[in-house]
């Protein structure tokens, strides 16, 4: 098994994956528990620092300053309903 560090690249590969999938599904980001849900974590709070930390990465972009799960928008991504 992986350091813990690998762990969480992992665990944000998969939210970020989610989060495009969502994207694509229902034309908008998902909350912090759709996603918590979607990638099997129990903790919103689990959820905002992986988002912090993707946000700081350039992983994901927000338009609020607290990175607020509806404000979310995945850089090089152009999402246009059909």
């Amino acid at each position: 098994m992986g350091t813990k560090t690998d762990q969480g690249i992992m665990k944000r590969q998969e939210i970020y994956i989610f989060i495009v999938d969502y994207i694509k599904q229902h034309c908008y980001p998902p909350t912090f528990r759709e996603i918590a849900d979607g990638v099997n974590l129990k903790s919103t709070s689990t959820v905002q620092m992986h988002i912090d930390k993707m946000i700081a990465s350039g992983m994901l972009e927000s338009d609020d300053l607290y990175g607020l799960s509806r404000a979310i928008r995945v850089p090089g991504y152009k999402f246009v309903k059909e």
